[in-house]
């Protein structure tokens, strides 16, 4: 969607980037390596976007440090788009998308948590614990954000569903944003 309303791919990522992690700043070799693009062009739009005003830039020693001008007019509009379009719940579903075992995955919790607040993540599945440790641990790092995750396989959670667990029936009450599939489902 977005690629259709901005010109450049490389434009969109790189909002994306800033965007989802305005408290960050990048060097230009650290974004070439984040976006896996050429460098070129990831220089082209860095000019570009500090030239709008959305970007600001300080060197450091060798090293020229860009980072998102939150005081930019369009700055809470443009966050808004990104985090709608592209933002933390379709980072975590496509994350856990890739991860076999996993039937159903929700993040749940109150939605007013700060947004550089922990996730809080119920899992319900078999997936190897290796692969969903390890792609947890990656997310974190990229969202720049703690995740907290329970994992039940699906005779565990109809246990404590028909038992009437009072945490699983909070959180089945609660907010809750569905990654993959739907507790509906089991």
């Amino acid at each position: 969607m977005l690629g259709r309303l901005f010109s450049s791919e490389t434009r969109v990522e790189m909002l994306e980037l800033f965007l989802s992690r305005p408290d960050e700043r990048f060097y230009v070799r650290e974004i070439v390596r984040e976006l896996k693009r050429d460098i070129s062009g990831i220089k082209r739009e860095l000019d570009n976007l500090e030239k709008a005003g959305l970007l600001t830039s300080t060197k450091v020693g060798n090293l020229r440090y860009y980072t998102v001008d939150k005081t930019f007019p369009l700055y809470p509009e443009l966050k808004a788009i990104i985090d709608k379009t592209r933002g933390v719940p379709q980072a975590i579903g496509e994350a856990l998308g890739s991860i076999l075992g996993i039937r159903v995955a929700i993040i749940f919790g109150d939605p007013d948590v700060p947004e550089r607040g922990p996730i809080d993540l119920l899992v319900v599945g078999r997936p190897r614990m290796a692969h969903l440790n390890r792609g947890i641990a990656d997310l974190e790092i990229r969202i720049g954000r703690s995740i907290n995750y329970l994992v039940f396989d699906e005779r565990e959670y109809q246990r404590r569903k028909v038992e009437g667990d009072p945490f699983l029936r909070e959180v089945l009450q609660g907010h809750t944003i569905p990654l993959i599939g739907s507790v509906h489902d089991l």
